[in-house]
């Protein structure tokens, strides 16, 4: 995570010497940005053999990186992203009757992927893309019962999946909107509750650098 980090802060530090926009492709050329919404975070720990779990819709603002191509006379585009987190993903799960308590804690994820997507109207200034990421989460765990309390860790991996809208506002900057959803699979595991396929949406900008043509 810290190597991801730092990775992204000297792209912040390096792309604008080694960039520069051109009003030939919008969208062509490494990109950076930020944006903000709502994710479906949930966390899970294990409790008598059960996966104990705890799921709402919170606020996570993120941070990306990429670097996308566009082609087929600018009208195709594909590309990739990395991304960092920041969350609201203290969870809780309570059962006064057992009794039982279960705090998740979460405030970071990363995630890495790709973008599909066709170019539109005569200038090329609005994308509409596909999207899917690895999304990597981390929950600490504290779990009180009516004798003990104890840690845990959880460790997430999951595929996120969604359209997304990008449009040029003036010069290389962008607006972003993004909806989509998150794939859940506990297999054979028995869970206390069915996880919700809530929508994950965000709003968000863009800096878009380009490649120098010489023309």
């Amino acid at each position: 995570m810290k190597r991801a980090i730092f990775s992204l802060a000297a792209l912040l530090v390096c792309l604008p010497v080694l960039y520069a926009q051109t009003a030939e492709r919008h969208f062509d050329g490494p990109y950076l940005g930020a944006n903000a919404g709502s994710q479906n975070l949930f966390g899970g720990s294990f409790v008598d053999g059960v996966d104990v779990l705890a799921q709402e819709s919170r606020f996570v603002a993120e941070m990306f990186a990429g670097f996308r191509k566009q082609f087929w006379k600018g009208r195709l585009l594909a590309g990739a992203e990395l991304q960092i987190g920041f969350t609201d993903g203290n969870l809780e799960h309570c059962d006064p009757e057992k009794p039982l308590t279960i705090e998740y804690r979460n405030h970071i994820q990363s995630g890495y992927g790709l973008t599909l997507g066709g170019v539109f109207f005569k200038k090329k200034t609005l994308l509409a893309y596909a999207y899917a990421f690895e999304t990597k989460r981390k929950f600490d765990v504290t779990i009180r019962d009516a004798i003990r309390s104890y840690q845990q860790k959880d460790e997430q991996g999951m595929l996120k999946y969604g359209l997304g809208l990008e449009a040029q506002v003036w010069r290389g900057w962008h607006a972003r909107a993004t909806v989509g959803r998150l794939r859940v699979d506990f297999g054979d595991l028995e869970t206390n509750i069915a996880v919700d396929d809530k929508w994950d949406i965000t709003l968000g900008i863009v800096y878009q650098f380009q490649i120098k043509s010489g023309k």
